[in-house]
């Protein structure tokens, strides 16, 4: 159960799994409060799909209602809620009404989540009493919730976000194809960053960064973006204001990341902060350099200067002085690359399939 399924790391993770689990053994269904991009992929499987708010705004009457049919109509025996959103409204259909087990999986830590108020997390702390296990993608998420919202260790598993590396083989004709589909030359360095135009993705600090750059002279580096979201029209008025818009493209919703990554140089990874971060693990599967925010999530993949760069936080002068390191430096670009190929092996696709396969078994049992 999530909030929506639109593009973003916790709508893929779940795409991930409900996709790949053994169905001789499970037999997965989905819900969410809204749906979005991921509906046309879900659709073409055979995967019950249910979306709460779908022609209208149920009341939380209403939704409480349709949850528990669903669990009724489908015996559920496990629900996994991701978020905090789906759990607080979960707890009368799922434990009062139906007591089925349940498992909450978070990928960051609330507090850092601006729109998160403390009436949020102090619900939260109190249905984490009625959840039956709870999953972080990182350690740090895993250790917020342990040490500051008093979750018992022994009911806390830590799976870290998995990635498909052979989508990532690079490839010279693709790659040459999607920048002639741009309008970039060969040689011009490209940028990238990949997630929704969310606050904490702080996608102003790398066109700051460009600004910087462009006004030392350098006329030939270009960013991608791909994504969409509340921030996305800020972002598109501040490249306007900066004299940008030559330099930097907006391609929206994309469904086509490996493709994007493999076009890419550089992946840049500015956010105030992170769980484990989907988009920078791809880029290290495609064996691009990456240069990320020194913060939680990020440092939980990059050791700086081993397999990629860290900078101070919405620095957008560190962050360009980080490009242009590795833009005039072909070997540490490559080191950075080929170590950043090898950490990604580390976060084994097939393994966090099994860790999720070998968690639902365990708790049905209890």
């Amino acid at each position: 159960m999530l909030p929506n399924f639109d593009t973003g790391g916790s709508e893929k993770l779940v795409f991930d799994i409900i996709s790949n689990l053994d169905k001789s053994l499970f037999n997965p269904v989905l819900c969410v409060f809204f749906s979005g991009t991921y509906e046309n992929l879900i659709r073409n499987t055979s995967t019950p799909f249910y979306i709460i708010h779908d022609k209208f705004v149920r009341s939380k009457i209403s939704t409480i209602a349709f949850l528990h049919k669903i669990l009724k109509n489908h015996s559920i025996d496990i629900v996994n809620t991701h978020h905090s959103s789906p759990m607080i409204q979960g707890l009368i259909p799922f434990k009062i009404f139906n007591s089925v087990k349940w498992i909450h999986t978070e990928h960051s830590r609330l507090d850092r989540i601006h729109s998160t108020t403390p009436i949020v997390i102090f619900l939260t702390k109190i249905f984490l009493k009625y959840t039956d296990h709870f999953v972080g993608i990182s350690k740090g998420v895993c250790d917020y919730f342990q040490y500051e919202l008093k979750q018992p260790p022994e009911h806390i598993s830590l799976i870290f976000n998995g990635v498909q590396i052979e989508q990532f083989t690079p490839n010279g004709d693709s790659r040459l194809m999607y920048r002639n589909s741009f309008g970039i030359c060969a040689n011009d360095i490209v940028l990238g960053l990949f997630g929704n135009f969310r606050e904490e993705k702080n996608h102003q600090c790398l066109i700051k960064a460009l600004d910087i750059l462009k006004k030392m002279g350098r006329k030939d580096i270009n960013v991608i973006f791909a994504g969409n979201g509340p921030e996305f029209d800020k972002m598109k008025m501040l490249t306007k204001s900066l004299g940008l818009e030559s330099n930097i493209y907006f391609l929206g919703t994309r469904m086509d990341i490996p493709e994007l990554m493999n076009s890419i140089d550089i992946y840049c990874l500015p956010s105030l902060f992170e769980g484990l971060p989907f988009s920078a693990l791809e880029a290290m599967a495609a064996q691009k350099p990456v240069i990320a925010s020194d913060v939680e999530g990020n440092n939980e993949l990059i050791t700086h200067n081993l397999n990629g760069f860290l900078f101070k936080p919405n620095d957008s002068n560190a962050l360009a002085r980080g490009i242009l390191q590795l833009v005039n430096d072909h070997e540490l670009c490559n080191r950075l690359a080929h170590a950043g190929k090898q950490k990604a092996f580390e976060f084994s696709f097939e393994t966090m399939i099994a860790k999720y396969e070998k968690l639902f078994i365990s708790i049905s049992k209890q």
